[in-house]
């Protein structure tokens, strides 16, 4: 690699395809690595591919880009393409494509382009449909082109034309280091996905991170499958009668892994499946729905309140559905189980903000008084329906008495088995006088309502259902020691057989979903969180179902298979702390990392979860992962204020002086020519300042800059809603600064790239906050190259001052891409950073300063209607909010927005031939200003919105209208144009 010739990732990257891959990455469900165990906040694998890729190629468009490297990209992607690319399925039919990595019409035809369009490229189809050459529009699934490197399918091992590609890549990037094979490190590796890509990509990578948790995970991801997951062979047979026949297998590693977990299940059946009885009916118990209660308020009532949010069990087909009836009688409260067709009141009895109505006497109970009784031990559960297997499904019945006596008996086993009794957040919950003022900071909640060990959080049977696995699981180890001789593979099946019990915990809890739309469970972790739940289901874990045992394995199973091959390099995996990491000075290629974001996650509070039944399931085995009584929490690198006490500025203090030493220790095992790429998905101030402070604090600058959509709400190639969620990618490189800068001087090259940078990534269809922060990355590459910059007087600049100036600029350039009067130019900026979602007041004020140029534009913005106010939020007027305006935009002099909403209404009412008068009368059907203001809202209005659909019918008739207008007489008078 030529040290003056720029990475690929330093010029270009295709991220508009590589945000819809990465969109979809959420939604895979076969095989990914999000299945084998719950972490959080896992970067897509498909923009994980990419990156890796794209750091570690030189830019063969660049003139000291060695000659062999662009020979050999010119030969792969255009002269000789491998013949297995030439073409791609759809369905039965296979289409021919002799240049699959031909750039997009109107872009050049380089080989810079040519490897863009190998990492990401939409297919044809897409391309028909986007343009509007084809009514089809292709599934999600057939969005990017089969032959792109980031595409899921890609990593197949069963897939021949993915295998290719990843020949290709791996031949690329073996020529562009010097015939080497490179190492990856990600210092905060979490779920695996970098880690994993690289070594898909032929890479050896070393993965490192703090958390034991994580750690686990990292090696059932990316090492285990990759050292034992191949194929060979095994018996298949009864389990009962051992009678068995030999057979080849892909994985030995998934065989032995399901061989075993069976023997677990089985076990574990014998034991407690009494504690799951069939009731009248004869049906299998699929499960439990329990409802949590809490007395009344009422000192004339004190009935045990049941905290349900609905009534509704399940919907079936043909408008039928479960229902939960509730009877009073006195103060006691019963429930029965109907099946009816009607659509009945669903409410329960939990109301908005966690307030109780009781149902006998209905008073309030407010959520002060529910937290009370938890703490005081007056809240306690009660089972109100049972979840059977039939032949349509799911059904529900009545609790009858054999299952009030099975949970009875599995209280009973509960009281002698050793219960989980660590707390959730120690340093909380021992301060009982700051509990309120801290807890915010971690997402977990359920401590304030006086669950404050880990075992609370599940009930008798579910403890003792857990706590059998664990014991099968023990049990059968000295068998394993006699069947698997080798110590490191069966320490590999062990992790494996701990994980599944981990799954089958993130099922079996008083804290998971019941999803009465798709009849299933679900775990805590929808979110980085675990909140307070009313009403949990209770899972049998020994039936095939939804959250249970056997479907926990048969997730897991799918992800190791799909990992099981042996073109990837085991990564080496690392328990410790990224700021002291015992890896050699200059020895790593590159570095690609997602380090935590600020205090966005409690990752160690929340993987206590998993680390109490990790400890008790294969602690022995890993005596040195599981030392201590929860993960350790001292060298996070988090801003999590309840580790400081309650003190925010010690938290942010901690993570950006441990996120510095982190990319110190990075930028010291680092090439030194080698590049370091970050990603960061927070957009608030406080935590870009720290970023940007460890990096300079280490010795790193911003070289490009990156933003990745990973949440999109739709599927257009345009990225069209203003709240998107977004990972911003820094590329970094170690920081040569000059003298002293001048802050006049430095603001103004500022404002250039700033300006630049809004305009590229407009072009790729970013809006909203995103559009901002992805021009932190540009602005601070100008901040950097000065060893400090300064105000006229002396005074230093420091960052949060160079963020509120990107800022600002950023509003002065989305401001500029419209050229119209004051107020419809603050409304074209509002839409493009916030659509119609409420917003501070106070925001709007500072949007104002770019939008309108009348130091009173903010009061003449609330006469003319252009914000609905709501106390301190404020919104975007849209046309319904206007409408009894009745002379809206009727002066030609009108401000733009006023005349297109006119526009909307006089359409809406269908009134077209009026429409084209008051066009024509306005002077306004040729008029840019107005079309492009009408474009902008089409692409940032939240679609199905009524604006959004009458300005989507505008744009598509703008032309005929044009043409309508031209041909229009003009009106003999204006009392003939009515515009009400």
């Amino acid at each position: 690699m030529n040290s003056n010739c720029p990475r690929l990732i330093e010029v270009a990257l295709p991220i508009r395809e590589i945000s819809a891959e990465s969109v979809r990455d959420k939604n895979i469900h076969h095989a990914h690595i999000s299945h084998l165990h719950i972490w959080w906040a896992r970067r897509p694998l498909a923009a994980s591919r990419a990156i890796v890729f794209a750091s570690l190629l030189p830019d063969p468009d660049h003139p000291n880009c060695p000659v062999e490297f662009r020979e050999r990209v010119e030969y792969l992607l255009k002269n000789k393409v491998p013949a297995l690319l030439k073409g791609y399925r759809r369905g039965r039919i296979i289409k021919h494509d002799p240049d699959p990595y031909l750039p997009y019409d109107g872009i050049p035809d380089t080989l810079r382009n040519r490897l863009l369009t190998f990492i990401a490229k939409w297919s044809p189809e897409w391309i028909a449909f986007d343009r509007g050459h084809s009514n089809y529009q292709p599934p999600i699934s057939e969005m990017l082109d089969d032959r792109c490197l980031c595409k899921w399918e890609t990593s197949d091992p069963e897939n021949e034309q993915g295998l290719e590609i990843l020949r290709v890549a791996r031949e690329l990037i073996e020529l562009a280091n010097g015939g080497t094979t490179p190492t990856i490190l990600d210092p905060f590796a979490g779920g695996g996905a970098i880690p994993l890509e690289a070594s898909r990509l032929g890479c050896q990578a070393i993965a490192n991170d703090y958390n034991p948790v994580a750690y686990s995970i990292l090696r059932a991801t990316c090492e285990y499958p990759q050292l034992f997951g191949h194929p060979g062979t095994r018996q298949f047979g009864n389990l009962e009668n051992r009678e068995f026949n030999n057979a080849e297998v892909r994985s030995v590693l998934v065989y032995d892994f399901e061989y075993w977990a069976r023997r677990i299940l089985n076990l574990v059946g014998k034991r407690i499946g009494n504690l799951y009885p069939a009731g009248s009916d004869g049906k299998p118990v699929l499960g439990y729905l329990w409802a949590r209660t809490a007395p009344c308020s009422n000192p004339a009532c004190r009935a045990e309140i049941p905290l349900l949010r609905s009534l509704l069990l399940a919907k079936k087909g043909n408008g039928h559905q479960y229902i939960l009836e509730m009877s009073t009688s006195r103060k006691n409260i019963s429930f029965t189980v109907s099946f009816s067709s009607t659509t009945n009141a669903m409410e329960g009895t939990m109301l908005t903000r966690g307030d109780v109505r009781c149902p006998i006497c209905k008073q309030i109970t407010p959520v002060e008084d529910l937290r009370s009784a938890g703490l005081e031990g007056r809240m306690s559960e009660r089972m109100v329906a049972v979840i059977t297997e039939s032949t349509n499904g799911k059904s529900y019945r009545s609790v009858e008495s054999v299952d009030e006596l099975a949970y009875m008996k599995a209280q009973e086993i509960c009281n002698s088995i050793e219960k989980p009794s660590e707390l959730i957040l120690p340093e909380i919950t021992g301060n009982s006088s700051n509990e309120e003022a801290v807890s915010n900071s971690t997402g977990i909640r359920v401590h304030l309502y006086g669950m404050k060990s880990w075992g609370s959080l599940f009930n008798p049977r579910q403890l003792v259902a857990l706590n059998s696995f664990i014991e099968c699981l023990k049990k059968i180890y000295t068998e394993m020691e006699t069947e698997i001789p080798k110590r490191e593979y069966r320490d590999a099946i062990t992790l494996y057989l701990g994980l599944w019990i981990d799954r089958i915990a993130s099922f079996g809890n008083n804290v998971s979903r019941w999803r009465s739309s798709h009849e299933k469970s679900e775990t805590p972790f929808g979110g980085q969180a675990i909140p307070m739940i009313w009403d949990y289901p209770e899972v049998n874990p020994l039936v095939n179902s939804s959250g249970t045992a056997s479907t926990q394995l048969e997730y897991m199973l799918k992800v190791i298979n799909h990992e099981s091959t042996s073109i990837s390099i085991p990564v080496k995996v690392i328990l410790g702390d990224a700021s002291h990491l015992k890896i050699d000075s200059k020895s790593i290629d590159v570095v690609v990392t997602d380090p935590p974001y600020f205090n966005s996650i409690s990752y160690a509070d929340l993987s206590d979860f998993f680390y109490i039944w990790l400890k008790r399931s294969i602690g022995n085995t890993f005596p040195e992962v599981f030392s201590t009584p929860l993960t350790p929490k001292g060298d996070e690198a988090t801003a999590l204020r309840h580790r400081h006490g309650g003190d925010e500025r010690k938290a942010n203090k901690h993570f950006t002086t441990k996120l510095a030493a982190s990319f110190a220790e990075a930028k010291r095992i680092n090439k030194t020519d080698g590049i370091i790429t970050v990603m960061f998905a927070h957009q608030s101030t406080e935590a870009w300042t720290s970023l940007i402070d460890s990096l300079f604090e280490a010795g790193l600058t911003i070289t490009a800059t990156y933003p990745i959509e990973t949440e999109m709400k739709s599927t257009q190639l345009a990225l069209n809603t203003a709240s998107l969620e977004t990972s911003i990618t820094v590329i970094c490189r170690h920081r040569e600064t000059t003298s002293v800068g001048s802050f006049r001087d430095v603001r103004k090259e500022i404002e250039r790239v700033v300006t630049d940078s809004i305009r590229r990534f407009w072009q790729y269809g970013f809006r909203g906050a995103d559009l901002i922060v992805a021009c932190y990355g540009p602005a601070v590459g100008v901040f950097g190259k000065y060893s400090r910059v300064e105000k006229a007087d002396g005074q230093l600049v420091d960052i949060p001052t160079l963020l509120e100036t990107v800022r600002q600029s950023a509003l002065k350039a989305i401001a500029g891409e419209f050229t119209g009067d004051s107020l419809s130019r603050l409304y074209f900026v509002w839409a493009n950073l916030y659509s119609i979602g409420e917003q501070s007041w106070d925001d709007a004020r500072l949007v104002v300063q770019v939008g309108g140029e009348d130091e009173n534009a903010i009061e003449l913005a609330r006469r003319n209607g252009i914000f609905i106010i709501d106390g301190s939020k404020c919104r975007l007027a849209l046309l319904r909010d206007r409408s009894d305006h009745r002379h809206l935009g009727e002066d030609p002099t009108s401000p733009l927005i006023d005349q297109l909403h006119q526009a909307m209404r006089l359409w809406k009412q269908e009134r077209r031939s009026e429409l084209v008068q008051y066009l024509k009368t306005n002077n306004i059907a040729e008029h840019e200003p107005f079309w492009k203001l009408a474009q902008a809202l089409f692409e940032v209005l939240p679609r199905g919105e009524e604006d959004w659909k009458l300005i989507s019918a505008l744009l598509g008739e703008r032309e005929t209208l044009k043409q309508e207008v031209r041909q229009a007489e003009p009106p003999k008078g204006p009392e003939q144009l009515s515009l009400i």
